[in-house]
């Protein structure tokens, strides 16, 4: 397995350091050979440290808040994250960046827009 399409798949995984160590390895050595993976990796870092860097920026919620909340959520459905659409949506977006077409994506971080990335006519990234 070494094709872009397996090893953009494996991306989440390798950076979080889940994957088997055959797996990493894999990976790796396929990075060091492909710009185009290694393009995807950076933007997946830049993604992960927005939103790493969003959610700090919240002010702490102290434990009796917490308390307050479980209780009064109890048995409700708080929050759904649709994880499928999401990375449908990633992918799409690193493919029409790779083709140079104009693109921009970003996030809404419990109310924040967090800008991941943009690039413009001609392959300007921003």
């Amino acid at each position: 397995m070494n094709g872009c399409e397996e090893i953009r798949d494996l991306i989440p995984w390798y950076l979080e350091g889940t994957l088997s160590s055959e797996e990493s390895a894999v990976v790796a050595g396929h990075l060091a050979s492909c710009s185009d993976c290694l393009r995807d990796v950076a933007v997946a870092i830049r993604l992960r440290t927005a939103v790493r860097d969003a959610l700090s920026s919240e002010p702490q919620v102290s434990e009796a808040m917490w308390e307050r909340v479980a209780r009064q959520a109890m048995g409700r459905k708080l929050a759904q994250l649709d994880v499928g659409s999401f990375l449908v949506g990633f992918r799409l977006g690193a493919w029409l960046t790779r083709r140079g077409s104009p693109v921009r994506a970003d996030l809404r971080v419990l109310g924040h827009d967090v800008h991941l990335v943009e690039r413009k006519r001609g392959g300007r990234s921003s």
